[in-house]
């Protein structure tokens, strides 16, 4: 991970207050494993836009998601999948 990357995480952990973009959970530290890998409340960083669909590595661009939230987006967009997490939208 680039130095600038870090920084990019570290701004948006503390802009996020520590907490998951999407379902606003406490987030853990990055990297915290449990004994199935990767732990589900895990810091990282998600691309709002994602880089296939043009999206850039821009901080504006980014921000901070859990784990299981970041993988569970799949191809739904980011505010879509942040109304269905909060419980706005019927999955």
């Amino acid at each position: 991970m680039t130095s600038r990357n870090k920084t990019h995480r570290n701004t948006l952990i503390k802009h996020q207050r520590n907490k998951c973009c999407y379902c606003e959970c406490d987030l853990l530290p990055v990297n915290t494993r449990n004994h199935h890998g990767l732990h589900p409340r895990s810091a990282t960083v998600e691309h709002l836009r994602r880089k296939s669909e043009g999206g850039s590595n821009a901080i504006g661009n980014k921000a901070v998601a859990c784990h299981e939230c970041n993988l569970g987006r799949g191809a739904t967009d980011w505010l879509t999948y942040k109304s269905l997490k909060m419980g706005e939208l019927a999955a």
